[in-house]
């Protein structure tokens, strides 16, 4: 009974490594979509660059309509050597991580030696751990048969950025002289960009000069133009604008990657 028993779990493994092996078969285009997925996933964990790109075609050519969170449009057009561009930049960023996820399948349709997929991916982004961006992709892909396997040719892809926590920002600085500044800061957060005013002031306190902030102060040393604040350097600066700048820098860190100032 055990050996029939044995024999009928064998059967059915076999049955279904031979059906899952058939489905491949039949749809190339989706194992590749699936394939493109799980190596981007797992880029430097154990993916290597050369695993990405073996997954397009040398003639590859793809283009990319990005909408942000003002619904303003973004547009590039792609080539394979683009893509591995792209790749050292995620390889080399130790601080940037990302996560793909396939939601559905919109069409798909498979030829001998070609087939297209259309696709809705969710994607997150992060920063040091902390969540960048979050949205939506629709890609549409062809791949065609090349040398017993199959690769990428085209991709089309929409991608709409849903929410975003950190990412680049916009001040703009006010002054007063030089001890008087007001700044205007957008930074993004959640569905939309948020807008925050900051008045700074720079005084003495203790024979030492200062940059105060509602509750905050910076110290700024007049020998050597070092900012400090509580006890860790964030900048050096000759002027008080500059100053001031290092001191948004800080207070914007958690939503800030980049600040524009004007």
């Amino acid at each position: 009974m055990k050996k029939i028993t044995l024999l009928l779990i064998l059967a059915f493994l076999f049955s279904g490594q031979h059906q899952a092996q058939a489905n491949n078969e039949k749809e190339p285009i989706k194992t590749l979509l699936m394939e493109y997925i799980d190596k981007m996933n797992a880029l430097t964990q154990g993916t290597k660059k050369e695993d990405v790109l073996d997954l397009f075609d040398e003639k590859y050519n793809g283009n990319t309509v990005y909408v942000n969170l003002s619904g303003a449009l973004v547009r590039k057009n792609y080539s394979k050597n683009d893509i591995s561009k792209q790749l050292d930049d995620i390889i080399n960023d130790n601080n940037y991580t990302f996560r793909l996820t396939l939601d559905k399948v919109v069409f798909q349709t498979q030829k001998e030696r070609a087939g297209t997929i259309s696709a809705v991916i969710n994607f997150e982004s992060y920063i040091d751990k902390k969540i960048a961006e979050k949205g939506t992709m629709l890609m549409d892909i062809v791949a065609i048969s090349s040398n017993g396997g199959w690769k990428i040719v085209q991709n089309n892809m929409v991608r709409v950025s849903e929410a975003k926590d950190i990412g680049e920002c916009v001040c703009y600085v006010y002054g007063k002289g030089s001890t008087k500044f007001v700044t205007e800061v957008y930074f993004p957060s959640g569905l939309e960009y948020s807008q925050e005013f900051d008045a700074f002031q720079v005084t003495t306190k203790n024979d030492k000069r200062i940059i105060k902030s509602d509750s905050n102060e910076f110290y700024w040393s007049r020998d050597t133009g070092k900012l400090t604040f509580k006890g860790g350097a964030i900048g050096k600066a000759d002027n008080a604008r500059k100053a001031v700048e290092f001191v948004l820098k800080d207070l914007y860190k958690d939503s800030c990657v980049n600040i524009v100032f004007n």
